[in-house]
């Protein structure tokens, strides 16, 4: 019975408020791709978010990956099952990058280091944010030198992820961005990036709600986020500690502790609501462990589905 390599990889937000391109956290909610040998050329198939917008053939992310340690790809079948959804700031790309790299580490016995596959993925994907927090899970804050530290944080943290049906590209939102800031902006969110990881290291979540205003993205991105005003009149009711864009946007998370995940979800969805927002909400809390792969025989299937269902 042929062996299947199974990787998963999960959902990334960047910039956590005032940690723009510094601070980013990989999410319980993940994409899974199976490769198997076989005879022939390379066949590629995309299940679930994007099955009707990304390629099904060697142009596809997870192939370009591959292809960064692997001669040819033929003689492979790829199925990459999607829950992350594209061009919302989740890090949809960045899990395809990780788990390319990932899966072409593992099929030529490549031995890439940590370090080796962070600097790969960065190159491809264009921010070590997003691929450190895939790559190593938890929370993370990364250095000009893509130096990683993970942070310990409370495992009581949790999310409501606001998903908007439209979508917002990273270079839409880049653009932006004005090319200054006043020095106070600067200061003012500096601080709070200090303040934001000691509270989270510290275990303080209740320090939260004081500490995740930005100034450098989050103001010149709010209109394109669906409902953003509605959310953050949340911030101090029905547990909600604070609200983030995620990465680019524009899906925003909505802080909170684990106890408060189902009375938030209730309060976001009757707040969007009244905005006409076509907006998803995805209870989700850390990852505690990033990309991951394992071999598996196709009996394997229905548990895997479940398991990323």
């Amino acid at each position: 019975m042929a062996e299947a390599l199974i990787v998963t990889a999960p959902a990334t937000s960047a910039n956590l408020g005032p940690g723009f391109d510094v601070l980013a956290a990989a999410l319980d909610f993940t994409n899974a791709v199976v490769i198997t040998r076989r005879t022939g050329p390379l066949a590629v198939r995309v299940v679930g978010e994007g099955a009707d917008e990304l390629p099904a053939d060697a142009s596809n992310l997870i192939c370009r990956s591959l292809s960064e340690g692997l001669d040819s790809l033929d003689g492979l079948e790829i199925e990459c099952r999607n829950r992350i959804p594209l061009g919302r700031g989740l890090g949809s790309s960045a899990a395809s990058v990780c788990a390319g790299l990932i899966a072409a580490n593992a099929l030529g016995g490549l031995r890439w280091s940590p370090s080796e596959i962070l600097s790969r993925a960065t190159r491809l994907e264009g921010h070590a944010d997003n691929a450190a927090a895939c790559l190593t899970g938890g929370i993370v804050a990364v250095g000009a030198d893509h130096t990683t530290i993970r942070l310990e944080v409370p495992r009581a943290l949790a999310f409501v992820a606001a998903i908007p049906l439209a979508t917002v590209s990273t270079s839409e939102a880049r653009a932006a961005l004005p090319g200054a800031i006043p020095i106070r902006d600067a200061a003012i969110t500096l601080a709070n990036g200090i303040r934001l990881v000691l509270a989270l290291t510290q275990g303080h979540l209740d320090d939260l709600p004081a500490v995740l205003d930005d100034r450098l993205h989050e103001p010149y991105r709010g209109t394109m986020v669906p409902g953003l005003d509605a959310m953050r009149a949340l911030i101090g009711t029905h547990g909600c500690l604070g609200v983030t864009i995620s990465g680019s946007g524009p899906a925003t998370l909505l802080w909170c502790r684990d106890e408060c995940l189902d009375e938030l979800e209730t309060a976001a969805t009757e707040a969007l609501a009244s905005t006409g927002s076509a907006t998803r909400l995805v209870p989700m809390r850390i990852a505690q462990t990033g990309v991951r792969a394992r071999w598996a025989t196709p009996g394997d299937a229905p548990r895997l589905e479940r398991s990323i269902g």
